[in-house]
């Protein structure tokens, strides 16, 4: 396991471990959005605003936009624990094995710390894999460095929302 993971998980980890912090909440009907006037700080600011244009590149499958978001070690965690590195994911976005037909976020939170930053909330996602259409509800995780100057995505990670949280019953 490569020292990136290693971290990356431990700080999953240590963010379940705080206490009052839960992740089964309902999920809101709208996103949180950066308004004008808002308190949040310049770094919250950008960071969200990557992170809606690096959603927006993969509903486009627009792999080259998307290549510039992510760092070179980029991880994308699946909520089925399928791990891939950054090659393999944009690998999978180019030949279509992943389209992704909506990604609507809900409940999202920012937290910078310098040059680093934690985005998460709820996702619900529709997709086609590989001719297998999948409506999910989970929650994720992005991690973002700064890095010469530029906000980028350093690890994606979901996690299956508990249908107790979604009051509803999901398809997969």
């Amino acid at each position: 396991m490569s020292l990136t993971r290693v971290l990356l998980c431990a700080l999953f980890c240590a963010l379940l471990s705080i206490p009052g912090v839960s992740f089964a909440r309902k999920p809101r009907n709208a996103v949180l959005m950066a308004l004008p006037g808002d308190s949040k700080t310049e770094a919250d600011q950008e960071v969200l605003k990557m992170n809606a244009e690096c959603n927006a590149a993969e509903l486009r499958a627009d792999v080259a936009a998307m290549d510039r978001c992510e760092t070179d070690d980029f991880t994308h965690t699946h909520a089925n624990g399928t791990v891939e590195p950054k090659a393999e994911y944009l690998k999978g976005i180019e030949s279509g094995a992943h389209k992704f037909l909506t990604l609507d976020l809900s409940d999202v939170h920012v937290r910078s710390y310098g040059g680093a930053a934690i985005v998460d909330g709820h996702m619900h996602l529709r997709a086609n894999n590989n001719g297998v259409l999948a409506d999910v509800n989970d929650l994720f995780m992005t991690v973002w460095v700064k890095q010469h100057g530029k906000w980028r995505e350093a690890a994606w990670i979901a996690d299956r929302l508990p249908i107790s949280a979604l009051g509803t019953t999901e398809s997969k």
